[in-house]
C-alpha cells in the first residue's frame, strides 16, 4: 500500500494538478512461466524455459483520464517455429525489456478518446552459448512516440487510427562485405550492408482498424479489418548500383499491410461450452528501392527486397466452465505464401537461376489452459512448422525444413 500511495504522489506531482482524492492506482499484473523444448532435423534441444512478464499500475484521474505506465519484459529459451533457423541451430536465447508511458483522455461529450505515448524498448539475442548478453549482432534499441484515436460506436465494437514515430538502432551490428553472412530473418547480407549502421531505421506507421456486428442490432458474427502503412528511411545504408558501387541516395522501404477476420461465437451442449469458429486473412507488400550485390560471385540483383506475402486460416476455440475463469482449448492453421519480385534462387552449388523465390508456410498450432488456483492458470502449447521453398543452395541458411515445439507452465494475473 505505501508502494501505491508513493506512486500516486508521484504521478501526482507529474503529471497533473489534481487532488489527492481523485487519484486511484489499478494494479494490474501478469507473468507466465514456461518450459519446452524445440526440434529440428531429427534433432532437439535441451530443456529451456520460457517466461513473460507485465506490470500496468494504471492510475485513474478526474475526467474518466488515465496515466497508463507499463512495463513488460520476456525471456526465450525454447526457440519458436517461427524463428530463422540457420545451417542447423538448435540453441537460441532471446530478451526483451519494453517501458511506455500513455495518457487516455476521453473527449467530453463523444464516444472517442485518444492516447499520447512514449515508448522505450530493448531486444537482446544470443545466438551462441558463449555469447555475452548486450553484445548479440542484431541487438535493437527502438525508441518511439506514438498517437491513437479510438471510437467505441458500440460495446465492445470501434473504430481506432493511429500513428507511430520510431527510431531503431542496432547497437552492434557491424558487417564486413568478406564475412556477409545472413541478418536475424535469414535474408542475405550483401554489398548494401557492409558497415556499422546500415540496418538502423527511422520509421513512420499509419494504422486503421475496424470491429463491426454482423448484423448490427443482433450480431452473430464479429468482423475486424485493418490497414497498416510503414514507411522505413536506412539513412545510412546508401543504394548499391550495376557495379557493385555506393549511390547517394539511401534506402527507404514501404510497407502496406491489410488484416480481415471473422469470428463466429455461439454456445453448444445446451450453453455448457462456449465455441468460436474464425477464419483469418493478411496481404503485406513491401516496396523497397534497394539492390543487392554478391561481391563472391560479382552478381547484381536489381529489386532485390521487394515482395508480397499472403496469409490465411482458420481457427477454432472452446471454453467451459465460469466465464471469469474458464478451461480453454483452441486450435489454428496458417498457410502463408511469399515471393520476391527480384531476389533470385540458386542451385545445390550456389550458382543463380532465372527464376525468383517463393516460399510457403505452413503452420499448426494448439493449446489448452485450464484454472488451478486463484489467479493461476495451467497452460500448455504445440507448435509445428513446415516450409517449402524453391531454394536450394542452404549453406548458410535453410529454406525448406520442418520444426516443432511444445511448452508447458502456468500464468498468474493480478
Amino acid at each position: 500500500m505505501r508502494t501505491r500511495t508513493l506512486f500516486s504522489l508521484l504521478v501526482l506531482t507529474a503529471i497533473a494538478p489534481a487532488s489527492a482524492r481523485a487519484l486511484e492506482v489499478v494494479p494490474v499484473y501478469g507473468m507466465t512461466f514456461m518450459g519446452g523444448q524445440y526440434f529440428f532435423a531429427g534433432d532437439k534441444s535441451k530443456l529451456n524455459a520460457n517466461f513473460t512478464a507485465n506490470a500496468a499500475p494504471a492510475v485513474k484521474l478526474s475526467g474518466g483520464r488515465l496515466f497508463l505506465p507499463l512495463y513488460s519484459g520476456s525471456y526465450r529459451g525454447t526457440k519458436s517455429v517461427t524463428d530463422a533457423v540457420g545451417s542447423g541451430t538448435l540453441f537460441s536465447q532471446g530478451m526483451s525489456h519494453r517501458l511506455s508511458f500513455g495518457y487516455l483522455r476521453p473527449i467530453e461529450g463523444t464516444t472517442w478518446k485518444v492516447k499520447p505515448s512514449l515508448s522505450y524498448k530493448w531486444d537482446y539475442l544470443k545466438e551462441t552459448r558463449d555469447e555475452t548478453w548486450g553484445r548479440g549482432l542484431f541487438d535493437t534499441q527502438t525508441v518511439g512516440l506514438g498517437f491513437e484515436a479510438e471510437n467505441t460506436y458500440k460495446e465492445p465494437f470501434s473504430y481506432r487510427m493511429g500513428y507511430d514515430f520510431f527510431y531503431t538502432r542496432f547497437p552492434n551490428f557491424k558487417s564486413l562485405e568478406s564475412k556477409s553472412g545472413i541478418d536475424a530473418t535469414g535474408n542475405a547480407l550483401g554489398r548494401e550492408t557492409a558497415g556499422v549502421r546500415t540496418l538502423d531505421t527511422l520509421n513512420q506507421q499509419l494504422s486503421f482498424a475496424v470491429t463491426r456486428p454482423i448484423p448490427y442490432d443482433k450480431p452473430v458474427v464479429a468482423l475486424t479489418a485493418g490497414y497498416r502503412l510503414l514507411w522505413q528511411k536506412f539513412h545510412d545504408q546508401p543504394l548499391v548500383n550495376l557495379a557493385g558501387q555506393f549511390l547517394s541516395e539511401n534506402r527507404q522501404d514501404f510497407t502496406n499491410s491489410l488484416t480481415a477476420s471473422v469470428l463466429h461465437p455461439r454456445e453448444i451442449m445446451g450453453g455448457k461450452t462456449r465455441m468460436g469458429v474464425g477464419f483469418n486473412t493478411a496481404f503485406n507488400y513491401t516496396g523497397s528501392n534497394q539492390n543487392t550485390y554478391d561481391a563472391g560471385q560479382t552478381r547484381f540483383i536489381a529489386d532485390a527486397y521487394s515482395n508480397y506475402s499472403l496469409t490465411m486460416g482458420p481457427s477454432l476455440g472452446f471454453s467451459w466452465g465460469p466465464k471469469e475463469t474458464p478451461t480453454t482449448t483452441n486450435l489454428g492453421f496458417t498457410w502463408t505464401q511469399q515471393s520476391y519480385f527480384g531476389r533470385l534462387v540458386q542451385d545445390a552449388n550456389g550458382l543463380y537461376q532465372s527464376d525468383t523465390q517463393d516460399h510457403n508456410r505452413f503452420q499448426f498450432s494448439t493449446g489448452f489452459g485450464m484454472p488451478i488456483a486463484q489467479n493461476f492458470r495451467m497452460l500448455a502449447q504445440a507448435n509445428f512448422l513446415w516450409v517449402d521453398s524453391n531454394m536450394r543452395y542452404e549453406k548458410t541458411y535453410k529454406y525448406s525444413y520442418n520444426t516443432a515445439n511444445y511448452l508447458l507452465g502456468f500464468s498468474y494475473d493480478y
